[in-house]
């Protein structure tokens, strides 16, 4: 044999060798059932409201006083044993998006829970609306958007992430095992980064940050207008409700926008990338790879979305000493969602 081909036969062996170990390491039920996932966050057992004429002022609040009256605390709950996983690759993600640039202290704009199955290749999907309210040690009942904030300004950025994703894992009962973390700085220079991402918007609409008009159809998304997408809830039936669709749509979008084919040999520098300007995370390299090998193999019926029942209501907030609009759970259907969708 000659040499050349004996060197080209050796090339083919070893790179087939390497396709078959990054296989084995990445492929998203192996990968994770390697893992022994962390617990950064288990449901406490109670969290007690401040007792009376406690109260602590938010400074400069920006949230509008909507109402003007006041609705009685929510009785306590008895405490819910943690769910527990069954599958043995299954794990709580938590996405939370900031609602400021780098820099400033911080409210949860978007938080989303993801319930992920790699064995199953399913995903469960669980939406906390910004103004859910929930009690806070120290604090009192008011919005969970205010874990992060109060936390923050007391011990700084680490201590926000803390409160944040243990006021998740108090509202679901559930530990939470990784966690994400952008604002919109990151978010932009992300997606304008990747060449932005092509969205179906289902009705025209209007983006309220940016003072222009979406149309409906396939759109071609950039940074600035991503976030604005994303955060539109004003112009939109039905509210919040509707903006955390959206949150799942750019989700996906920014999944098959990874792991275009033209885009795979630039996969590990656009990582770097992703964990420098999401801010935080726990997740390695590996594990987003995986995650994303995930999501691209998955159809519509793969990924479930659900959002915290509940209704609207009016009470006054600890903080801002103000009565406020909230988005108050309906705590039985809560706990049958999260039996159904987190176990």
């Amino acid at each position: 044999m000659k040499r050349w081909k004996l060197y080209a036969l050796t090339v083919v062996v070893f790179a087939g060798a390497g396709v078959g170990l990054l296989y084995r390491y990445l492929e998203p039920a192996r990968h994770f059932e390697m893992k022994t996932h962390p617990v950064i966050a288990a449901p406490s057992a109670a969290t007690t409201t401040d007792p009376p004429g406690y109260s602590r002022s938010l400074p400069s609040d920006p949230i509008a006083v909507e109402a003007s009256t006041a609705s009685a605390a929510l009785p306590a709950d008895k405490p819910v044993q943690p769910a527990s996983l069954n599958e043995s690759t299954a794990f709580n993600a938590l996405i939370l998006g900031l609602d400021t640039t780098s820099g400033q202290t911080a409210r949860t704009d978007v938080i989303l829970l993801a319930h992920v199955v790699p064995a199953e290749k399913k995903v469960h999907l669980i939406s906390v609306p910004r103004d859910t309210r929930v009690p806070l040690p120290g604090i009192g009942l008011t919005k969970i958007n205010h874990a992060h904030f109060m936390a923050e300004m007391d011990g700084g950025k680490k201590t926000g992430t803390e409160a944040a994703i243990q006021a998740v894992s108090n509202l679901l009962q559930i530990p939470v095992h990784y966690y994400v973390k952008t604002n919109f700085s990151g978010f932009v220079t992300f997606i304008d980064t990747i060449g932005g991402i092509d969205v179906d918007i289902p009705k025209d609409m209007w983006l309220s940050m940016t003072h222009k008009p979406l149309e409906a159809g396939s759109r071609h998304l950039d940074g600035l207008t991503a976030l604005a997408f994303v955060r539109e809830r004003y112009s939109l039936e039905d509210g919040d409700f509707g903006r955390q669709t959206d949150h799942m749509k750019v989700m996906r979008a920014v999944v098959q926008k990874l792991l275009a084919p033209e885009k795979i040999t630039e996969l590990p520098g656009l990582l770097k990338l992703a964990k420098k300007e999401l801010v935080d995370t726990n997740l390695t390299d590996s594990d987003l790879i995986s995650l994303a090998w995930l999501f691209k193999g998955m159809n519509g019926q793969d990924i479930k979305y659900r959002q915290i029942p509940g209704k609207s209501v009016v009470a006054a907030d600890p903080l801002v000493r103000s009565p406020l609009w909230y988005w108050e759970p309906d705590k039985e259907r809560l706990k049958e969602l999260v039996r159904e969708n987190l176990h």
